[in-house]
């Protein structure tokens, strides 16, 4: 189970986690290399889809972003009901079991409880939200300098 004080390190905030910032290995989007990154992006199968990190972070200028990065650009669909929001990610298959791991975020100022990435059928993959107040975020996708395709869900302050 992620802790929040592993929360803490990924999201940079060394002193109140008591690490250094060169402690963390993770993905970092906006990062321009994956040297640090599990997998490399020449590790994945030429054309295959993987989710490959699930990630959180808190927006300097205020709300919360949740990613998932993946091996190449993703069809996604979004799903919203009472207390839940569902990001699908289509024909999308899970780099390491690791990355089922929930991101255990009710401790940090933002709408979601819990975010888990679980397999939807035989071919996709979702994230789900578990929301602790009413709130629809936004959803963008952009090509990330290290190689891999990135997916957003941006939550307002």
């Amino acid at each position: 189970m992620v802790t929040v004080a592993m929360l803490v390190i990924a999201l940079g905030s060394p002193a109140a986690a008591g690490a250094d910032a060169a402690s963390y290995a993770g993905v970092t989007p906006g990062s321009e290399t994956s040297d640090n990154l599990p997998p490399k992006a020449e590790e994945i199968p030429e054309g295959a889809l993987m989710l490959t990190w699930p990630g959180f972070m808190m927006r300097k200028e205020g709300g919360s972003r949740f990613f998932v990065q993946t091996s190449r650009p993703v069809e996604v669909a979004t799903k919203k009901s009472e207390n839940r929001f569902e990001l699908v990610l289509r024909n999308t298959r899970v780099h390491l079991s690791n990355n089922y791991r929930p991101l255990e975020t009710e401790f940090f100022d933002t709408p979601v409880r819990r975010a888990t990435v679980q397999r939807r059928g035989k071919k996709d993959l979702v994230m789900v939200f578990e929301l602790r107040a009413e709130a629809t975020p936004s959803v963008t996708q952009e090509k990330g300098k290290d190689g891999f395709n990135y997916v957003f869900v941006d939550f307002a302050p």
